[in-house]
């Protein structure tokens, strides 16, 4: 139904279009571009989208807005004239939205992903000024300068031109075909460039490596920080990644076999007890080892080499697909394994989130002059997209392999797999018979895989794993099914009912977690009241009886402080303005007894920071105090069980950078020995009769406060080297 105007005649109607300021366009980066680490994310999608093998990003006296420069160069495709003021120069532009619509794949055969048309806007959230320069192959070369400051004085946008040249001669691309260079001067003043701000952009950067060179997806994407190259120590690099997977292995399939399999165990020198390993089978020149390692594992039996369908155990035969080669990494990321052995776990899991899984191309067998021949089969492997179904499977068999412990790649012969259709979308292969064939095999070859990396993980756990500390009911449904999966193959009614069972206890006991967590963390925090408490009353009778009555006075308003300070706590928090630092020390005088009892110095290093914020004092207070509680324990377990300390000592300090305040609390203890993705799981603890509901707690309080707490690596700040091997938080506020 339209609507209906009633006009008399001397209405008057106007028609005109929305008309916008100029000031829009900058105040649009701010609201779609939320940070740095997105901007550079943005802009390096852009130099994949056009094709490039490589992006380089140079950056020179950050710290200083007037002298500072950041460089982006890639070597795609690079833009004319054309293409700049048609599609660069048009907001929201949908060049590449049509190409995603319609499966338009570039030359190189990627599917576009910076399809928003926004990415430019990505350079203004780093500076005001803007030059652009780009060519493309056998085409002139094209210059474009912009001052964002001239978009803020008012007037509309249509008449605020920007400038763009065709040069008649190469000046920059001289010696180069084609590609993209963008320079970034007179930086935002609102952004703070610091350690840690630095490190989550290369994080964002060394996550847009390609860990297979043959493939369309080399992208190799390289940052080079001309002064304070102190914030790139041990930072994370692709070359580094590989290091760190300590299983590899190479697998070739046809008709019905495994026809080589290559399975290699490098366990860390530092793990001096576990065995390297080479399970070796199939067409190689100086065959060491042959089925009879299989047998030998007793987990695997002599018709391993067969593919088998692991519902029925029926024989797949993929004779229709010639011979599909399928090679990865395997990684293990249990918190004792990386805990020394890797400086940057914050770069590494964040890789493995963007890269992890098993990803298929397909093309031809790669010589000297086509060294990237295999092109990419969307969407296998993106994230979410758990087409093996490893996650589903480790759900029911909590010790098998997941999708970000592995980086994989399958490669099929573009000719001898054209049974295999590609949906008209190009996402994905039809799925028919000849799919499901195919899934299952390469399902296969991941079992055969992982038994054996089952089986080095737990030798692994055995000789250098933390001991116990295991939720017990959650171990205990756990190890019931998988007793029940392993003995109950054959009657499947009966195996499917049990695991249902099972669910439903396993769903109804997580339920009671929750409804007790509040009364058991105040339990909890009931505790280290009355020990604190205790030790005063104790201090207390101990001067009375020697009379030295001089001192009763002061303990006594000592005490009454201490209670008073932990009434807060309990109380409703209400929010106002507080020095982080107030905050602190007023934490550290509630535990200021068993402090001094276990002999453990406190390096306050935010003395001078006078940074507010607006928080709930008396929560925040309870965080601190939860751990330096842990702190106090581990920090015992150190030295007296480990010997690995002389002294003990806890740094604290306060940063702030352009959007948050940083509170850092370090100690030189044991460090964690449980992964920091679980620790703030309820009742997952490393401590021998812990409850494991501290770290959750705090974690839930830090969320309802708008902040969240980091587990950075050492690195991220500027921590003194005695606490490089200890445990690491950060509590993170919004400003």
């Amino acid at each position: 139904m339209s609507d209906i105007v009633n006009l008399n005649n001397d209405d008057r109607i106007v028609e005109k279009p929305f008309k916008a300021r100029a000031r829009l366009l900058p105040q649009l980066g701010d609201m779609l571009i939320k940070s740095e680490d997105v901007a550079f994310l943005e802009l390096i999608k852009n130099s994949y989208d056009a094709d490039a093998d490589n992006v380089i990003i140079l950056m020179d006296k950050i710290t200083d807005p007037t002298q500072g420069i950041i460089i982006i160069e890639d070597d795609g495709i690079g833009m004319n004239m054309d293409i700049i003021l048609n599609v660069w120069l048009e907001l929201a532009s949908n060049f590449k939205t049509l190409k995603v619509i319609n499966s338009d794949l570039t030359p190189k055969g990627r599917l576009p992903i910076g399809e928003k048309g926004i990415g430019r806007l990505g350079a203004h959230k780093l500076g005001n000024k803007i030059q652009l320069i780009s060519k493309k192959k056998n085409e002139k070369e094209v210059h474009v300068n912009i001052d964002w400051r001239e978009f803020d004085k008012g007037d509309y946008l249509e008449n605020v031109p920007v400038k763009v040249i065709e040069k008649k001669s190469p000046e920059y691309f001289v010696n180069k075909e084609s590609g993209t260079y963008i320079a970034i001067t007179d930086f935002n003043k609102k952004t703070k460039w610091e350690r840690g701000k630095f490190r989550e952009i290369q994080r964002v950067i060394t996550s847009f490596t390609s860990p297979f060179e043959e493939t369309n997806e080399s992208f190799k994407s390289r940052i080079e920080l001309l002064d304070h190259q102190d914030w790139l120590d041990d930072i994370v690099t692709w070359e580094d990644i590989k290091g760190h997977a300590m299983m590899t292995f190479d697998i070739e399939v046809e008709g019905k076999e495994i026809t080589r399999f290559l399975y290699e165990y490098n366990p860390f020198r530092v793990f001096e007890k576990a065995k390297l390993r080479q399970v070796k089978y199939g067409n190689f020149k100086n065959e060491l080892t042959g089925i009879d390692e299989f047998l030998d594992d007793k987990l695997v039996s002599a018709n391993k080499t067969i593919l088998q369908d692991s519902n029925n155990a029926e024989a797949i035969d993929i004779s229709g697909l010639g011979k599909i080669k399928f090679r990865g990494y395997i990684f293990n990321l249990e918190a004792f394994v990386i805990k020394d052995t890797v400086s940057d776990k914050k770069g590494l899991k964040k890789y493995l989130k963007e890269n992890s899984g098993v990803k298929v191309y397909r093309g031809t067998e790669p010589n000297e002059e086509t060294k990237t021949s295999y092109t990419r089969v969307y969407n296998y492997g993106e994230s979410g997209n758990d087409w093996l179904g490893l996650n589903l499977k480790r759900v029911n068999f909590p010790s098998s392999i997941s999708n970000n412990l592995i980086l994989a790649g399958v490669f099929l012969d573009r000719e001898d797999t054209k049974i295999l259709k590609e949906k008209t979308d190009r996402q994905g292969f039809i799925e028919d018979e000849m799919y499901f064939k195919f899934r299952d095999a390469i399902n296969h070859c991941v079992s055969v895989v992982d038994i054996f990396r089952r089986s080095d993980a737990k030798a692994l756990r055995d000789l250098y794993g933390p001991k116990g500390g295991e939720e017990p009911v959650i171990s205990s449904i756990n190890k019931l099914r998988d007793l029940v999966n392993e003995k109950i193959k054959t009657d499947k009614p009966l195996n499917v009912a049990i695991n249902k069972y099972l669910d439903d206890i396993e769903t109804s006991y997580a339920t009671i977690q929750t409804n007790l967590l509040k009364s058991a963390g105040a339990g909890l925090s009931l505790g280290i009241v009355l020990h604190e408490v205790e030790k005063i009353i104790k201090e207390l009778l101990q001067i009375i009886k020697n009379d030295e009555t001089n001192n009763v006075s002061k303990l006594v308003r000592r005490l009454s402080k201490l209670v008073k300070g932990y009434a807060e706590i309990f109380k409703t928090s209400s929010r106002s303005n507080f020095e982080f630092r107030n905050v602190i020390d007023d934490a550290l005088f509630s535990v200021e007894f068993r402090l001094r009892a276990h002999e453990i110095e406190v390096i306050k290093n935010y003395k001078n920071s006078d940074v507010k914020g607006n928080i709930a004092k008396g929560l925040i207070e309870g965080v601190i105090i939860n751990l330096l509680d842990n702190s106090i324990y581990w920090l015992e377990v150190a030295k007296n069980e480990h010997k690995s300390i002389l002294n003990k000592k806890i740094f604290i300090d306060i940063i702030k950078t352009g959007e948050n305040v940083h509170m850092v609390l370090a100690d030189n203890g044991t460090g964690f020995l449980i992964n920091t993705d679980e620790v703030t799981q309820p009742f997952v603890t490393g401590k021998k009769s812990g409850m494991g509901l501290g770290l959750h707690i705090a974690n839930e309080i830090m969320l309802s406060e708008k902040g969240r707490i980091d587990f950075p690596d050492f690195a991220d700040y500027e921590i003194p080297s005695e606490f490089k091997g200890g445990a690491i938080v950060s509590l993170i506020f919004p400003l």
